[in-house]
């Protein structure tokens, strides 16, 4: 629980320095993309400090692990909602649009996971 609160910490801080000590002006094309991996990278590890934490004190069984593909799925979706508001071009169609990709792909995921068959 320490280490994913480390973690979460660890993040946000970095999202935060780095929004603190860059100005978008000055960089180059690249580094745009640099705040939303590590907004991505705070949503997620924020997903997980929830599901640690659900399991430390509201669960029975403390061996469950948080959902990651949920995580990965509902974190992309934030990011690239807030990616399409930066650039200007957020309108109901794309959140359906993004919505419907991504409910889409995480089904898909989900059925061709390779599960090698136990003998």
């Amino acid at each position: 629980m320490k280490r994913q609160i480390l973690r979460t910490m660890a993040a946000w801080g970095a999202l935060l320095g780095f929004m603190m000590l860059f100005r978008p002006q000055n960089m180059p094309v690249v580094g745009l993309i640099v705040p939303f991996v590590l907004l991505f990278a705070a949503f997620y590890s924020l997903w997980s400090l929830f599901g640690t934490a659900r399991a430390a004190y509201f669960l029975k069984d403390q061996d469950w692990q948080p959902h990651k593909r949920l995580g990965v799925t509902l974190s992309i979706t934030a990011v690239l909602l807030l990616v399409l508001q930066s650039l200007g071009q957020l309108t109901m169609r794309d959140i359906f649009t993004v919505a419907g990709i991504l409910v889409l792909g995480y089904l898909y995921i989900g059925r061709s996971r390779f599960v090698l068959p136990k003998h």
